[in-house]
């Protein structure tokens, strides 16, 4: 099979992966999500996402992962049509290892899908809540305080609807867990 010929990776096409493709050896359907993950980049995908999918090859459960996006819903876009699956190439002295990650059970753009993103921050099976952003997305000023100045703090401290900015996005999602009794 050429390259050309090949199927989009999906649940669907696991089982016509060349031999020696590694893949999830776990069921994913029965996995609950424990971790939302805000910013779903490269990064994570080649190591959070990785030491989790080998915590759910080991028989843990309930540790699948929601990625957050707080602006473009490009990665959203390209892990849907492959059922969140993708892959993940080690190379190393004794070859490459092709790797087909599947933890990343659901990816999420914040302003397209505020309430359900909200939804799953505050959801008591959330166990854990991550995140790899660029400095930026901390909104803070020279001194390393909170800059208060930045339009999406501004936005997010008046409650002009859906927070904009990491810390405003946090701040809702505990105030969330608070009133659910999630902690």
């Amino acid at each position: 099979m050429t390259a050309a010929a090949s199927p989009r990776l999906s649940a669907a096409s696991l089982d016509s992966l060349p031999a020696g493709t590694r893949r999830p050896g776990y069921d994913r359907a029965a996995q609950g999500i424990g971790i939302v993950h805000l910013g779903l980049g490269a990064f994570h995908r080649a190591h959070q996402a990785v030491y989790t999918d080998d915590r759910l090859e080991a028989g843990e459960t309930g540790w699948g992962i929601c990625g957050l996006s707080l602006r473009s819903p490009a990665v959203r876009e390209a892990l849907a049509p492959q059922d969140g699956l993708y892959t993940v190439l080690t190379r190393g002295p004794g070859g490459d290892e092709a790797r087909i990650i599947g933890s990343v059970l659901e990816a999420l753009t914040v302003p397209e899908q505020p309430d359900l993103a909200l939804a799953r921050l505050a959801d008591p099976a959330t166990r854990v809540i991550s995140l790899t952003v660029t400095e930026k997305a901390y909104c803070r000023d020279s001194s390393g305080a909170l800059d208060e100045r930045h339009p999406d703090i501004r936005h997010d401290l008046e409650g002009q609807g859906t927070p904009r900015s990491v810390p405003g996005l946090l701040a809702a999602a505990l105030r969330r867990r608070a009133g659910t009794g999630a902690g």
